[in-house]
Order: C-alpha cells, then sequence, then structure tokens
C-alpha cells in the first residue's frame, strides 16, 4: 500500500492509501443519483469544508493515474445513467486538471484559489 497523499484534508478522514481514496471514490458513485452529485462528491472529498466555500478559482490538479480512474468512474456512471450524454463529459469539461509531474495519486492546489463565504 503506498502513501499518496500531501493532503491533510485526505487524510483527516482516514483516507492514507491509494485503495482507500479509490474505495472512497466507488463509495461516492455507488449512492449519487446524477452526475452533478457524482462531481459534488468528488470536490467535497478534497474540500471537506465545502459548504463554507463560497467559489473555486482553478483546479486542483491530479495524478494521470488518478485522472483517468475518475474519468472512467464518470464514463461508467454515464454508461448506467445517462446514456444519450457525452460519456465522461462533466469530469472533462468541471473535474481536476490532469498533471504528467505530479506522481500518479499524488494531488496539488497549487493552481486553486479557494474564496469562503
Amino acid at each position: 500500500m503506498k502513501k499518496i497523499y500531501r493532503n491533510n484534508a485526505l487524510a483527516n478522514q482516514g483516507i492514507t492509501t491509494k485503495e482507500d481514496l479509490q474505495q472512497r471514490l466507488l463509495d461516492i458513485f455507488e449512492i449519487v443519483d446524477s452526475q452533478n452529485s457524482a462531481l459534488v462528491g468528488v470536490y467535497k472529498l478534497v474540500f471537506p469544508d465545502w459548504d463554507r466555500i463560497k467559489q473555486i478559482e482553478g483546479f486542483p490538479e491530479v495524478g494521470r493515474e488518478m485522472w483517468k480512474y475518475i474519468c472512467n468512474l464518470f464514463i461508467e456512471f454515464d454508461r448506467q445513467h445517462h446514456p444519450n450524454v457525452f460519456h465522461g463529459g462533466i469530469w472533462l469539461n468541471n473535474g481536476f486538471s490532469s498533471n504528467d509531474r505530479l506522481d500518479g495519486w499524488a494531488i496539488s492546489f497549487d493552481t486553486v484559489k479557494v474564496i469562503y463565504a
């Protein structure tokens, strides 16, 4: 089990390994009923103070492996629940950015500005 983060928000939720994060992401997609709910669920995972946030400028950057994993979850979700939309489109348009310079499951907030309410 490889430790993956430089992210205290995830560690505070008990997510300290790639497998922990994969399971938590799967859990999100099992309980939601819409693309928007899935997207918000993913954001809440890395921004646990979501309810206090007014606006997020920019996008978190993640390693390519993590980006592909989440994208595939959105694609599969859309196949099952939204067959008439571009599968994974919401992730491509509003999800995290992929950064090849990051380790596969690392997350960077260097390009993000959070504005609180």
